[in-house]
């Protein structure tokens, strides 16, 4: 039934005549006001009546306004008014299903092929993220309406959807109807005059105002319609039409949630997620938005486990090396590194078995792939003429290039103009930059160029400046006028420090160090680790500089210090203090902390500590729980109650809840391994979540204690929200935290049966301490889980394991302290 034409008919007998002539609408919109006290121009009459060609539908807000000129309440009303046939009523949801279902496939169908071009690897190579699988899954059978997935550009957020569509919702699901719709295209519902439902519908060819009761229909339907915007962020609008927007997004999510078989979920990255939260007034209809489910990238995704990361090495790099490459054999770093789904499409795309070593860190990933996709390319300089535009016109401007103005500037679509249509084509295939369709309403549809992550931009805009300036002062003079309140300084900073120090541009590097400010120096700060742990002679070169810039040498010892390793660089950077300098308490109390966790006691310097221990009024908290927790493990019995007191009494006169949670933290470790540090429990009992970190251990000391106490099993949810917790951890001191976090894993395994599980979740804990050096937690948590795999029937596997740890207290010496170290060694 064409209720359009049946209000049409309506209208006319209430007007008293037929609608004849264009003059007749003008008549008619002055006689509509009359009536209704409402206003619906003469053009939009015309357009009804048929005197204006026109490709869309009247409005829902004009349907309401003559449905009351004919005496009816609104548009619904009328609907509700007309006489159905009962037959004709039993097949709408029918023929709405099957229609749905079809027209969901082919759009879908196509948007998959998008996100496979844009996977930056082969699509059939990306790894099936199995607990988030789980939790989407989990979401369609919840009574929430509304999902989202955020995370930073690059996190997996598309390559997620496009797998668990093609395993779950593909067409032998034949009860979801599944549309993926690039959000790019929900503009054209900021430009239109309709509600964003109405606008949705008519995007799978549905009118829902050409039947009645349309959602009672959706309600009949045999099965759930399931729509997902993919990638909200590359939505370019401002201004009321971006509000308009946010505000569908909302009153969509309230709509559907009258109806249980209607959902709908977004991905996005984080900043345009933040500006949607202000929008949604009821949040009790989504679904993993709380605070505690985004990590410190601003994602509620953690990044890839080692076992994900494993399987993509294994159907690429490792399909075609001699060698297999193990990510347990990684350094640590590396493997954070590449967790990150971006970095690791770069770490294969870019792989050289020569320069492994290279490929450790950030920035380190991207430049080398620069060098190896650009640099190196027959069409370099072609590539970093369309890059440097790209870059610069996003960096400086804020603005993403459309591809006719690239083409006003370098002949990218023409093949025989020289090399740029090569380059610029070459490019889009490595995944460097990619082409979005856009529309506005002043530029009609269009095609923006997009480099495929900030860094990228900042490491070509790094290069760009570096083959004009050097490294010289002036290089850092352009940084400090062109880029000092830009949001990519401390991402540029870094890029050009670790260039310079892979070249060993020492005076440079004094130079640039000697100048950095607060608002860069924690940037250099980290960098400086990420060189350090590859090269530490250019480090002892530039000793001093670091030494005398205040803002740097207080972020590398003091406030964020490296103490995932017993060895290592952060070691020997602490031997370059020298005694008369005020840094030196804070290295000999750090290095004594981590002999104790590496089981090295004879290292420390018992009278230094002691003369330390005389004078703690300029310690840090955290440095100051080290000294004392370090003289509390070495100390006679006699003297054991009096440092126990001594750190409970230093602790309950800190009243900051930062420096607080500062100084227990670091006495965790020793928590768990001796009896000495038990009666501090108590230190615990209250949550400090004064940070992303913070929180995050919490949970996982909470979820420890937990097993530990018997207090049950560990949910697939929980499983995935300690994965999450690690990505939340700081990376200087991440590692205690996550061997932790997968004891709680594999004691919750065996008790699952899940043997297979558990003994992955103890080989990363193991390797982990392994690879930290840090022996006491290493022999701790191995016996625990040696005792949980005897309980469990595994007696074999269990002996080895203590077997293991006896002959670990044989190497390091502690005997003398076995009768006090926690959990029945």
């Amino acid at each position: 039934m064409d209720f359009h034409k049946r209000l049409i008919e309506e209208v006319e007998k209430q007007f008293g005549k037929k609608v004849a002539y264009q003059r007749d609408c003008k008549t008619l919109s002055e006689k509509v006001f009359d009536k209704t006290n409402e206003y619906i121009s003469p053009a939009t009459l015309r357009r009804l009546f048929g005197f204006l060609s026109t490709n869309s539908k009247p409005s829902r807000v004009t349907l309401d306004i003559l449905s009351r000129y004919c005496e009816l309440k609104d548009w619904q009303d009328f609907i509700d008014k007309q006489h159905i046939p009962s037959a004709q009523q039993n097949i709408y949801a029918h023929q709405i299903w099957l229609h749905l279902f079809a027209k969901c496939t082919e759009i879908t169908e196509h948007s998959l092929r998008t996100i496979q071009i844009k996977s930056g690897i082969p699509f059939e190579t990306t790894v099936r993220r199995n607990n988030l699988e789980h939790l989407l899954s989990h979401f369609l059978e919840s009574g929430k309406t509304a999902f989202a997935l955020i995370g930073p550009g690059g996190y997996g957020k598309s390559t997620l959807i496009a797998n668990w569509y093609k395993f779950h919702l593909s067409n032998k699901n034949e009860t979801i109807a599944t549309c993926i719709i690039s959000a790019s295209k929900l503009e054209q519902f900021s430009y239109s005059d309709l509600n964003i439902d109405e606008w949705l519908w008519g995007q799978v060819g549905i009118d829902p105002l050409s039947y009645p009761k349309f959602y009672d229909e959706i309600k009949n339907l045999p099965g759930k319609v399931l729509f997902i915007f993919d990638a909200l962020d590359e939505v370019s609008l401002h201004g009321i039409k971006q509000e308009k927007l946010l505000k569908g997004i909302h009153e969509l999510a309230s709509e559907f949630s009258k109806v249980a078989n209607l959902k709908f979920i977004i991905t996005s990255r984080t900043s345009t997620w933040k500006q949607l939260q202000g929008y949604i007034t009821d949040q009790t209809i989504w679904m993993n938005i709380e605070p505690e489910a985004f990590n410190s990238d601003g994602a509620n995704i953690p990044p890839l486990n080692y076992d994900e990361i494993q399987s993509v090495l294994d159907n690429t790099i490792n399909k075609k090396n001699k060698f297999r490459i193990l990510v347990f054999e990684m350094p640590p770093q590396q493997r954070n590194t590449i967790a990150y789904p971006f970095y690791l499409q770069l770490f294969i795309n870019s792989y050289d078995p020569n320069h492994s070593k290279l490929l450790s860190d950030p920035y380190s990933i991207i430049n080398f792939f620069i060098q190896k996709k650009i640099t190196e390319s027959v069409f370099s300089d072609e590539m970093f003429d369309i890059l440097t535009t790209i870059a610069n016109s996003f960096i400086k401007n804020g603005k993403t290039i459309t591809k006719k103005e690239l083409k006003r500037l370098y002949p990218i679509h023409l093949k025989t103009a020289g090399n740029y249509y090569d380059a610029y084509h070459e490019m889009v295939s490595f995944g460097i930059i990619s082409e979005e369709k856009n529309y506005s309403s002043s530029l009609g549809y269009n095609t923006l160029i997009k480099t495929s992550d900030a860094k990228i931009s900042s490491s070509i805009i790094a290069q760009e400046l570096i083959s004009k300036y050097d490294f010289s002062p002036s290089l850092i003079e352009f940084i400090a006028n062109n880029y000092w309140e830009n949001d990519s300084l401390d991402m540029l900073t870094g890029i050009i420090f670790n260039l310079a120090y892979n070249q060993k541009k020492i005076s440079f590097l004094k130079q640039l160090i000697e100048k950095a400010g607060p608002s860069i120096s924690s940037e250099i700060a980290q960098t400086l680790l990420f060189c350090a742990k590859r090269d530490i002679s250019t480090v002892k070169e530039l000793s001093a500089a670091i030494l005398n810039n205040l803002h740097i040498s207080n972020e590398l010892f003091v406030t964020n210090p490296d103490l995932n390793e017993s060895k290592g660089a952060f070691r020997k950077m602490l031997e370059l203090i020298p005694p008369k300098n005020k840094l030196h308490k804070i290295s000999v109390i750090t290095n004594a902390y981590l002999n104790i966790l590496s089981a090295e006691t004879n290292r420390i310097d018992w009278q230094e500590i002691e003369s330390i221990a005389n004078n703690t009024n300029d310690l840090p908290p955290q440095h100051l729980a080290m000294l004392y927790s370090c003289i509390l493990f070495l100390s006679e019995d006699k003297m054991v109650s009096k440092w126990q007191n001594k750190i409970v009494k230093c602790f309950s006169n800190i009243k900051d809840a930062s420096s607080k949670a500062k100084f227990r933290e670091v006495i965790i470790p020793l928590l768990l391994i001796n009896k000495r540090f038990k009666p501090l429990n108590d230190l615990f009992s209250e949550r400090l979540d004064v940070s992303a970190h913070q929180s995050a251990l919490g949970n996982i000391l909470e979820t420890f204690n937990n097993v530990m106490n018997g207090q049950g099993f560990l949910l697939a949810k929980s499983h995935n929200r300690i994965m999450q917790d690690y990505s939340q951890l700081n990376p200087n001191r991440n590692h205690i935290g996550i061997a932790i976090g997968e004891v709680s894993r594999a004691i919750s395994y065996f008790h699952e049966s899940n043997l297979k599980a558990a003994h992955q979740c103890i080989r990363n804990a193991i390797e982990l301490c392994g690879i930290s050096g840090f022996r006491l937690p290493e022999i701790i948590l191995m016996k625990l889980l040696g005792n949980t795999m005897i309980r469990m029937g595994e007696k074999e596997h269990g002996e080895k394991f203590i077997g293991y740890t006896e002959e670990l207290i044989a190497q390091t010496g502690i005997y003398e302290f076995k009768s006090s170290l926690y959990y029945d060694i």
